[in-house]
C-alpha cells in the first residue's frame, strides 16, 4: 500500500514538471551570439571614403575627401561595445551549458544565468536604442536643428550600419526569449524529493 501511494506521488510530482530541453536554450544562445557578433563585426568594419565638394570659390569647387567610420560617434561605438559584450555573454553560457552541474555553486548558477541573461537584455537594448537614434539623424537629419543628413551621400556606411541594427534587435528580440526562458527555469527549478511514505 506504501509503495503504490509512493509511485502515485512521484507520478503526480512529474506530471507538474515539464521536462526541460536543453537543446533549445542551446541552440537559442548559439542564434544570439551569431546575431550579436554579426552586429560587432560588420559594424565595427563599416566604413566609407568619400571625395566631397565643400565650398565653392568663384567657379572652383573646393573638394575634401572624407570618410565615416563608426568611431566618429559615440552611439556607435557602445552599440559595437554592447553587442561583443553580448557575444561573449552568451559564448561564456554555451560553455556553461555544455559544462552542465560542474559549475553549480550551493545552486546559484541557475539564479546567476537569470540575472546575467537581464543584465544582457539591458546592454544590448540601450546600445541598439542609441544606435538607432543615430542612425535615424544620419537618414533624415534635423531640420530644426539645421543638421544635414549623410546617407545620401555615404550611402555604404548608412546600409551596412541598417544590416547591424537589424541583426542587434534580432539578437536581443532572441536575449529576451532567453531571459525569459532562464527565469521560468528557475522558477521551476527540480525540488529535492521530500516525499517519504512512512509505513
Amino acid at each position: 500500500m506504501a509503495l503504490q501511494n509512493e509511485d502515485k506521488l512521484e507520478v503526480g510530482y512529474s506530471s507538474l514538471q515539464p521536462k526541460p530541453k536543453k537543446w533549445v536554450l542551446l541552440m537559442l544562445r548559439l542564434l544570439a551570439f551569431f546575431a550579436t557578433a554579426a552586429a560587432t563585426v560588420v559594424m565595427g568594419l563599416n566604413k566609407e571614403t568619400k571625395t566631397l565638394v565643400v565650398a565653392t570659390v568663384g567657379t572652383t569647387p573646393i573638394k575634401a575627401t572624407l570618410t565615416a567610420k563608426f568611431q566618429h560617434t559615440p552611439a556607435f561605438v557602445f552599440f559595437v561595445i554592447a553587442n561583443g559584450l553580448a557575444s561573449i555573454h552568451n559564448l561564456v553560457m554555451i560553455m556553461g551549458d555544455l559544462c552542465g552541474q560542474k559549475l553549480d555553486y550551493k545552486g546559484l548558477r541557475l539564479a546567476m544565468i537569470a540575472i546575467l541573461d537581464m543584465m544582457t537584455v539591458a546592454l544590448i537594448s540601450g546600445g541598439a536604442s542609441a544606435a538607432a537614434f543615430m542612425a535615424e539623424l544620419g537618414k533624415n537629419g534635423n531640420s530644426h536643428a539645421r543638421w544635414n543628413s549623410i546617407c545620401d551621400k555615404y550611402k555604404t556606411f548608412c546600409d551596412h550600419g541598417g544590416g547591424a541594427l537589424i541583426a542587434s534587435f534580432a539578437g536581443l528580440i532572441l536575449m529576451l526569449i532567453i531571459s525569459v526562458m532562464s527565469i521560468i527555469k528557475l522558477l521551476i527549478k527540480p525540488k529535492p524529493d521530500s516525499t517519504t511514505v512512512v509505513p
